[in-house]
């Protein structure tokens, strides 16, 4: 098995960044970007978003080959859908 990857939460706290912050930046709603922190199932659309947003924030590339604890709906589309 691979080295364990940080979670979306983990890098949260690594760099100091609020919840709230990631998730104005990524431009989705804060309990959207909640369900990644807490390792629930979202749509791929707003992980996308989400890790854009934090490797803007944090200044580091995070992608899913790099961060770990996400995980997506088995159909990814473009919307309009349900957070």
């Amino acid at each position: 098995m691979d080295e364990e990857k940080p979670t979306f939460k983990d890098l949260l706290t690594k760099h100091k960044i609020v919840l709230g912050v990631v998730a104005a930046q990524a431009g989705v709603e804060i309990r959207v970007a909640y369900k990644l922190e807490q390792g629930e199932v979202l749509h791929g659309v707003y992980a996308d978003r989400l890790l854009a947003a934090l490797t803007h924030l944090a200044g580091q590339t995070y992608t899913y080959e790099n961060v770990g604890g996400i995980y997506l709906h088995q159909e990814y589309h473009d919307g309009p859908y349900l957070p």
